[in-house]
């Protein structure tokens, strides 16, 4: 009976001794500079991506990642409010899955509608990249993913 008690406190000194699966050493923790499609002009059929700048900061919490995208605002308007991004871990990377607003305008009718934005990331040292695809319910214009680069803020 002595034995197996020192065996099962062996084994929690091991286990709590054991670094947490993931901790700090997952490359894309930290804060980033990134570039990425903030959005589509679409001016008489033309399609035209709008790209942007922001920076994403990525901490991990239990075995999840969040994310948060502040991005820069254009110069002719206000800075929009940051999204929070949900990631898991995914190979070398991570996918993150964050909502949105999405300004449509059709035919001079402006609208505020959701969107959803797929971030698949993956950093390698200080540089970062990936792609980021938006859904727009009820629009086909937006669906094709779009690349993200950006390097690490220090």
């Amino acid at each position: 009976m002595l034995l197996v008690a020192r065996l099962c406190f062996a084994a929690a000194v091991l286990v709590l001794a054991a670094p947490p699966a993931r901790a700090q050493s997952n490359p894309l923790l930290g804060a980033w500079t990134i570039e990425y499609q903030r959005g589509l002009s679409n001016e008489n059929g033309e399609i035209t991506p709008i790209m942007g700048k922001g920076r994403l900061e990525v901490v991990q919490k239990g075995d999840s990642l969040i994310a948060t995208l502040s991005a820069a605002g254009p110069s002719d308007g206000p800075a929009r409010p940051p999204i929070r991004l949900a990631g898991v871990f995914s190979g070398p990377g991570a996918t993150f899955i964050g909502t949105s607003s999405a300004r449509v305008n059709m035919n001079g009718e402006e609208q505020i509608i959701p969107s959803t934005m797929s971030w698949a990331l993956r950093a390698n040292g200080d540089a970062i990249d990936g792609t980021m695809t938006r859904t727009i319910p009820g629009h086909e214009v937006g669906g094709a993913p779009s690349p993200v680069k950006g390097t690490r803020d220090k």
